[in-house]
């Protein structure tokens, strides 16, 4: 009986330690299962479409977004503020240009490079030429010069009578061929030839840029050739281009071209009429259209081509689209 009574409590015994190896492994498998949803919920979290990664990548983009809004408003702000000052918008801004570009009044230096558009498509690179800018300033606004010549101009004829004309009209003349380089473009106000008044007036363009001087030449002898009496005197126009020219390295081009100013030579024997140009190397230097003797009545004219460079008068609100002017590759292009 007591050894029945032992077994019993050694199988009960046997049996209790079964039943908790059990309950142990169940737990086990339970906290596998919860450490497993876990994780999901945890990876989810933050790999997922609304995860940590995700929400942290987005927001940095719209960090990026947000500063580049603003810099672009800083940007706009200032060139704003610019036009502004420059005189082409109102702090208003009911008068601001749409595109906020700076004027080239603003920015331009003397002997800056600037692309012209001449309107006239025969020249330059279908008629965009480069130009320098010759003044910048209230007493002669903002004038550009040709860097090169535009084309040349023929002065004089074969007969005194031509030579005698040509003379006394070259200062239109040349004029009203510069003047063309103005009259087709969107950007221009005037134009002349280089070596004429430079001066603006207060209409804001040359109003005496065929200014000549008063009372014809007075010949040391008497002539009975026709108009040899009444010729138009020298000028010494051309010296306020030619300082502001040599100060921006733009007197000297490699090319002979045409001064709109004149020159006469007078003695006893004869009289010379000729026009100031510019050579190859940069001297000054005269060309005669025409002369005239003591001797007899003589007179003889004389015929010479060489070059024109237009200086062109610019609308002051032009503006700059594009490049900084420091060199023909970079030189200034323009828009309204």
């Amino acid at each position: 009986m007591k050894k029945n009574l032992k077994l019993k409590s050694k199988y009960e015994l046997l049996n209790k330690k079964a039943n908790s190896r059990g309950i142990t492994l169940i737990a086990l498998i339970i906290t596998i299962i919860v450490l497993l949803i876990l994780a999901g919920v945890t990876i989810n979290l933050t790999l997922g479409e609304n995860g940590i990664f995700r929400i942290a990548e987005m927001a940095g983009k719209n960090y990026m977004e947000a500063q580049d809004k603003e810099l672009a408003g800083l940007a706009d702000f200032e060139n704003m503020m610019d036009n502004i000052i420059g005189g082409t918008g109102s702090s208003g801004g009911t008068d601001t240009p749409s595109t906020n570009y700076k004027t080239l009044k603003s920015v331009a230096k003397p002997g800056d490079y600037v692309k012209y558009d001449t309107g006239i498509t025969s020249v330059g690179e279908n008629g965009i030429v480069t130009f320098r800018v010759l003044y910048n300033d209230g007493t002669y606004g903002l004038q550009i010069i040709s860097d090169k010549n535009v084309e040349q101009v023929t002065l004089g004829g074969d007969t005194w009578e031509e030579g005698r004309d040509s003379y006394n009209n070259v200062i239109s003349t040349l004029n009203e061929k510069a003047e063309n380089y103005a009259k087709s473009s969107p950007y221009a106000l005037d134009g002349r030839c280089v070596g004429s008044v430079p001066t603006i007036g207060t209409d804001g363009k040359f109003n005496a840029k065929n200014t000549e001087n008063a009372g014809p030449v007075q010949l040391e002898f008497t002539s009975t050739v026709e108009g040899a009496n009444n010729m138009k005197d020298e000028d010494e126009n051309y010296k306020t281009d030619q300082t502001a020219m040599q100060a921006t390295n733009t007197w000297t081009t490699g090319e002979h071209y045409w001064l709109t100013s004149r020159s006469v030579l007078s003695n006893v024997s004869y009289c010379t009429f000729y026009v100031w140009n510019v050579d190859t190397g940069g001297d000054l230097y005269n060309n005669r259209l025409c002369n005239v003797s003591s001797d007899n009545g003589c007179a003889y004219g004389y015929s010479n081509g060489i070059g024109l460079r237009p200086v062109i008068l610019l609308n002051q609100n032009v503006k700059v689209i594009a490049g900084d002017g420091s060199s023909e590759e970079t030189a200034y292009e323009l828009g309204i």
